[in-house]
Protein backbone atom coordinates (compact mmCIF):
# COMPACT_ATOMS: atom_id res chain seq x y z
CA UNK A 1 0.00 0.00 0.00
CA UNK A 2 2.99 2.49 0.61
CA UNK A 3 4.74 1.74 -1.99
CA UNK A 4 1.62 1.92 -4.56
CA UNK A 5 1.64 5.40 -2.66
CA UNK A 6 5.05 6.38 -3.51
CA UNK A 7 4.79 5.80 -7.05
CA UNK A 8 1.57 7.74 -7.26
CA UNK A 9 3.39 10.37 -5.57
CA UNK A 10 6.20 10.32 -8.21
CA UNK A 11 3.94 10.43 -10.95
CA UNK A 12 2.39 13.42 -9.78
CA UNK A 13 5.53 15.04 -9.83
CA UNK A 14 6.19 14.15 -13.46
CA UNK A 15 3.08 15.48 -14.59
CA UNK A 16 3.30 18.71 -12.74
CA UNK A 17 7.25 19.02 -13.94
CA UNK A 18 6.19 18.51 -17.81
CA UNK A 19 3.31 20.65 -17.40
CA UNK A 20 5.16 23.25 -16.57
CA UNK A 21 7.59 22.28 -19.24
CA UNK A 22 5.34 22.22 -21.73
CA UNK A 23 3.65 25.74 -20.64
CA UNK A 24 6.91 27.12 -20.67
CA UNK A 25 7.76 25.77 -24.41
CA UNK A 26 4.14 26.94 -25.22
CA UNK A 27 4.26 30.67 -23.85
CA UNK A 28 7.90 30.60 -25.49
CA UNK A 29 6.59 29.84 -28.95
CA UNK A 30 3.63 32.42 -28.58
CA UNK A 31 6.18 35.23 -27.64
CA UNK A 32 8.26 33.68 -30.83
CA UNK A 33 5.70 34.26 -33.00
CA UNK A 34 4.56 37.61 -31.75
CA UNK A 35 7.37 39.07 -32.02
CA UNK A 36 7.89 38.14 -36.04
CA UNK A 37 4.20 39.15 -36.06
CA UNK A 38 5.36 42.68 -34.94
CA UNK A 39 8.62 42.55 -37.07
CA UNK A 40 6.82 41.91 -39.97
CA UNK A 41 4.16 44.55 -39.11
CA UNK A 42 7.33 47.00 -38.54
CA UNK A 43 10.00 45.89 -41.11
CA UNK A 44 11.86 48.41 -43.12
CA UNK A 45 10.20 49.38 -46.52
CA UNK A 46 12.54 50.21 -49.32
CA UNK A 47 12.30 53.71 -50.41
CA UNK A 48 14.16 55.52 -53.09
CA UNK A 49 15.26 59.70 -52.79
CA UNK A 50 13.44 61.36 -55.43
CA UNK A 51 12.66 65.53 -55.94
CA UNK A 52 9.67 66.87 -55.31
CA UNK A 53 7.88 70.43 -55.50
CA UNK A 54 8.23 72.49 -52.08
CA UNK A 55 5.28 74.45 -53.18
CA UNK A 56 2.84 74.88 -56.23
CA UNK A 57 4.78 75.50 -59.08
CA UNK A 58 2.43 76.77 -61.85
CA UNK A 59 2.86 76.26 -65.84
CA UNK A 60 5.61 77.38 -67.27
CA UNK A 61 7.63 78.48 -64.84
CA UNK A 62 11.27 78.58 -64.72
CA UNK A 63 11.99 76.08 -61.72
CA UNK A 64 14.23 77.90 -59.14
CA UNK A 65 16.34 75.75 -56.44
CA UNK A 66 13.64 77.32 -53.09
CA UNK A 67 11.34 75.00 -55.66
CA UNK A 68 12.30 71.51 -54.70
CA UNK A 69 12.76 69.35 -51.87
CA UNK A 70 14.49 65.77 -51.43
CA UNK A 71 12.39 63.33 -50.01
CA UNK A 72 12.35 59.60 -49.31
CA UNK A 73 8.98 57.54 -50.59
CA UNK A 74 8.06 54.20 -50.97
CA UNK A 75 10.30 52.66 -53.70
CA UNK A 76 7.71 52.21 -56.83
CA UNK A 77 8.46 51.14 -60.60
CA UNK A 78 6.33 54.45 -61.71
CA UNK A 79 9.07 56.36 -59.92
CA UNK A 80 12.23 55.16 -61.94
CA UNK A 81 12.33 58.04 -64.00
CA UNK A 82 11.77 60.76 -61.28
CA UNK A 83 14.65 63.01 -61.11
CA UNK A 84 16.66 62.47 -58.38
CA UNK A 85 18.77 65.65 -58.61
CA UNK A 86 17.62 69.44 -58.08
CA UNK A 87 20.68 70.28 -60.27
CA UNK A 88 18.39 67.94 -63.24
CA UNK A 89 15.18 70.39 -62.79
CA UNK A 90 16.82 73.76 -61.79
CA UNK A 91 16.51 76.18 -64.73
CA UNK A 92 14.38 74.00 -66.72
CA UNK A 93 10.46 74.96 -67.87
CA UNK A 94 7.62 73.45 -66.10
CA UNK A 95 5.03 72.23 -69.17
CA UNK A 96 1.88 71.54 -66.85
CA UNK A 97 1.24 72.77 -63.09
CA UNK A 98 3.23 70.65 -60.53
CA UNK A 99 1.67 70.30 -57.06
CA UNK A 100 3.22 70.40 -53.48
CA UNK A 101 5.16 67.40 -52.82
CA UNK A 102 4.24 65.73 -56.36
CA UNK A 103 7.90 63.94 -57.68
CA UNK A 104 9.46 65.74 -60.69
CA UNK A 105 9.61 63.75 -63.86
CA UNK A 106 10.85 64.85 -67.09
CA UNK A 107 7.41 64.52 -68.55
CA UNK A 108 6.25 67.47 -66.49
CA UNK A 109 8.73 69.85 -68.06
CA UNK A 110 8.60 71.58 -71.00
CA UNK A 111 12.23 72.70 -71.62
CA UNK A 112 14.62 70.24 -73.26
CA UNK A 113 17.37 71.20 -71.74
CA UNK A 114 18.81 72.87 -68.43
CA UNK A 115 19.10 76.79 -68.58
CA UNK A 116 16.41 76.90 -71.77
CA UNK A 117 13.98 79.62 -70.63
CA UNK A 118 11.65 78.67 -72.65
CA UNK A 119 10.14 75.69 -75.21
CA UNK A 120 8.59 76.50 -78.08
CA UNK A 121 6.77 72.82 -78.22
CA UNK A 122 4.56 71.63 -75.23
CA UNK A 123 5.36 68.71 -73.21
CA UNK A 124 2.80 66.62 -75.31
CA UNK A 125 3.80 67.29 -78.56
CA UNK A 126 6.76 66.15 -80.96
CA UNK A 127 8.05 66.96 -84.19
CA UNK A 128 6.80 64.94 -87.23
CA UNK A 129 6.40 65.61 -90.98
CA UNK A 130 3.15 66.31 -90.17
CA UNK A 131 3.13 68.64 -87.45
CA UNK A 132 2.93 72.44 -87.61
CA UNK A 133 5.98 74.48 -88.13
CA UNK A 134 5.95 76.13 -85.21
CA UNK A 135 8.21 79.45 -84.16
CA UNK A 136 9.06 81.49 -81.77
CA UNK A 137 8.70 85.27 -82.34
CA UNK A 138 9.37 88.43 -80.31
CA UNK A 139 6.77 91.77 -80.31
CA UNK A 140 7.49 94.84 -78.84
CA UNK A 141 4.20 95.90 -77.39
CA UNK A 142 4.42 99.35 -74.83
CA UNK A 143 2.19 98.37 -71.40
CA UNK A 144 -0.29 100.61 -72.71
CA UNK A 145 -1.26 98.18 -75.03
CA UNK A 146 -0.61 95.07 -73.42
CA UNK A 147 -3.16 95.24 -70.44
CA UNK A 148 -1.07 97.41 -68.86
CA UNK A 149 1.65 94.96 -68.52
CA UNK A 150 0.18 92.46 -66.55
CA UNK A 151 -0.03 89.49 -69.12
CA UNK A 152 2.02 86.69 -67.82
CA UNK A 153 4.13 84.17 -69.60
CA UNK A 154 1.52 80.87 -70.36
CA UNK A 155 -1.39 83.04 -71.13
CA UNK A 156 -2.89 83.17 -74.17
CA UNK A 157 -3.78 86.48 -76.28
CA UNK A 158 -4.94 87.86 -79.30
CA UNK A 159 -2.73 90.27 -81.39
CA UNK A 160 -3.86 93.83 -83.11
CA UNK A 161 -1.91 95.12 -85.93
CA UNK A 162 -2.95 98.80 -86.96
CA UNK A 163 -1.21 99.97 -89.57
CA UNK A 164 -0.69 103.26 -91.29
CA UNK A 165 -2.19 103.03 -94.74
CA UNK A 166 -1.18 105.67 -97.16
CA UNK A 167 -3.60 106.65 -100.11
CA UNK A 168 -1.67 108.41 -103.16
CA UNK A 169 -2.91 110.34 -106.28
CA UNK A 170 -3.23 108.21 -108.80
CA UNK A 171 -0.10 108.84 -111.18
CA UNK A 172 -1.18 110.94 -114.41
CA UNK A 173 0.59 108.89 -117.15
CA UNK A 174 3.44 106.27 -116.82
CA UNK A 175 7.00 107.72 -116.07
CA UNK A 176 5.75 110.99 -114.49
CA UNK A 177 6.93 111.72 -110.87
CA UNK A 178 5.06 111.13 -108.01
CA UNK A 179 2.55 113.19 -106.64
CA UNK A 180 2.84 115.06 -103.58
CA UNK A 181 0.61 113.30 -100.35
CA UNK A 182 -2.86 114.43 -101.34
CA UNK A 183 -5.47 115.84 -99.38
CA UNK A 184 -8.75 114.73 -98.74
CA UNK A 185 -10.41 115.28 -102.19
CA UNK A 186 -11.97 114.69 -105.49
CA UNK A 187 -8.98 112.83 -106.74
CA UNK A 188 -8.70 109.83 -103.93
CA UNK A 189 -12.38 110.20 -102.62
CA UNK A 190 -13.46 108.51 -100.38
CA UNK A 191 -10.35 107.19 -99.03
CA UNK A 192 -7.65 109.35 -97.68
CA UNK A 193 -4.59 108.46 -95.49
CA UNK A 194 -4.79 107.43 -91.67
CA UNK A 195 -4.52 104.43 -89.55
CA UNK A 196 -6.51 100.45 -89.97
CA UNK A 197 -6.68 98.44 -86.61
CA UNK A 198 -7.71 95.19 -86.85
CA UNK A 199 -7.83 91.57 -84.97
CA UNK A 200 -5.01 89.68 -87.10
CA UNK A 201 -3.34 86.92 -85.25
CA UNK A 202 -5.38 84.57 -82.30
CA UNK A 203 -5.16 82.30 -79.92
CA UNK A 204 -1.29 83.15 -79.41
CA UNK A 205 0.29 81.38 -76.36
CA UNK A 206 3.13 83.83 -73.93
CA UNK A 207 6.30 81.50 -74.21
CA UNK A 208 8.49 84.60 -72.33
CA UNK A 209 8.58 87.71 -71.44
CA UNK A 210 11.15 90.26 -70.99
CA UNK A 211 10.46 93.70 -70.30
CA UNK A 212 7.63 94.59 -73.20
CA UNK A 213 9.19 92.24 -75.68
CA UNK A 214 6.92 89.56 -75.79
CA UNK A 215 7.80 86.01 -77.09
CA UNK A 216 4.67 84.42 -79.09
CA UNK A 217 4.12 81.23 -80.11
CA UNK A 218 3.54 81.45 -83.65
CA UNK A 219 3.44 79.05 -87.61
CA UNK A 220 5.91 79.85 -90.18
CA UNK A 221 4.02 82.33 -91.89
CA UNK A 222 2.78 84.13 -89.46
CA UNK A 223 6.47 84.30 -87.93
CA UNK A 224 7.31 86.07 -91.69
CA UNK A 225 4.54 88.78 -91.74
CA UNK A 226 5.13 89.94 -88.37
CA UNK A 227 8.93 90.06 -88.91
CA UNK A 228 8.00 92.09 -92.39
CA UNK A 229 5.76 94.14 -90.34
CA UNK A 230 8.09 95.21 -87.59
CA UNK A 231 11.09 95.77 -90.14
CA UNK A 232 9.01 97.81 -92.48
CA UNK A 233 7.91 100.21 -89.24
CA UNK A 234 4.60 101.10 -90.32
CA UNK A 235 3.15 98.97 -87.88
CA UNK A 236 2.37 98.75 -84.66
CA UNK A 237 0.75 95.77 -82.20
CA UNK A 238 -1.51 95.25 -79.26
CA UNK A 239 -1.87 92.33 -76.99
CA UNK A 240 -5.74 92.01 -75.35
CA UNK A 241 -6.12 89.05 -72.73
CA UNK A 242 -8.19 85.89 -73.42
CA UNK A 243 -9.77 84.37 -70.97
CA UNK A 244 -7.74 80.86 -69.47
CA UNK A 245 -9.56 77.95 -71.72
CA UNK A 246 -10.75 80.28 -74.31
CA UNK A 247 -9.73 78.62 -77.58
CA UNK A 248 -12.43 79.80 -79.82
CA UNK A 249 -12.11 81.57 -83.00
CA UNK A 250 -13.69 85.25 -83.68
CA UNK A 251 -15.24 85.46 -87.27
CA UNK A 252 -12.99 88.68 -88.06
CA UNK A 253 -14.50 89.23 -91.56
CA UNK A 254 -17.09 92.06 -90.25
CA UNK A 255 -14.06 93.74 -87.38
CA UNK A 256 -11.71 95.96 -88.19
CA UNK A 257 -11.98 100.02 -87.31
CA UNK A 258 -11.05 103.36 -88.89
CA UNK A 259 -11.60 106.61 -87.90
CA UNK A 260 -14.66 107.30 -90.04
CA UNK A 261 -16.16 103.93 -89.07
CA UNK A 262 -15.78 104.67 -85.50
CA UNK A 263 -17.65 108.17 -86.21
CA UNK A 264 -20.32 106.72 -88.06
CA UNK A 265 -20.68 103.52 -85.65
CA UNK A 266 -21.37 105.50 -82.58
CA UNK A 267 -22.40 109.08 -84.42
CA UNK A 268 -19.32 110.67 -83.06
CA UNK A 269 -20.28 115.05 -83.90
CA UNK A 270 -17.92 115.60 -86.16
CA UNK A 271 -15.68 119.29 -85.24
CA UNK A 272 -16.29 122.23 -87.23
CA UNK A 273 -14.62 125.56 -87.65
CA UNK A 274 -15.13 127.71 -84.82
CA UNK A 275 -16.44 130.43 -84.94
CA UNK A 276 -17.78 130.23 -88.61
CA UNK A 277 -15.94 132.24 -91.37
Amino acid sequence: MEMEYHHEGRRRKVLIVLGVVLAVAAGGAAFFLVNQAQNAGTGVVATRDVVVAARDIPARTVIQSSDLTIRAVPDDPSLAVAIASPEDAIGRITGVAILFQQPISPNLLASAVVGGQFSILGPEETISPDSPAWRAVAVNVPDDRAVAGQIQVGQHVDLFMTAQINVTVPLARAGAAPAPSPQPGASTAPYYTDKSTKITYQDLSILARNGTLYILRVDIAQAEEISHLQAAGNAQFSLVLRPDGDDREVDTEKLGETTNRIIEKYGLPIPEIYPAP
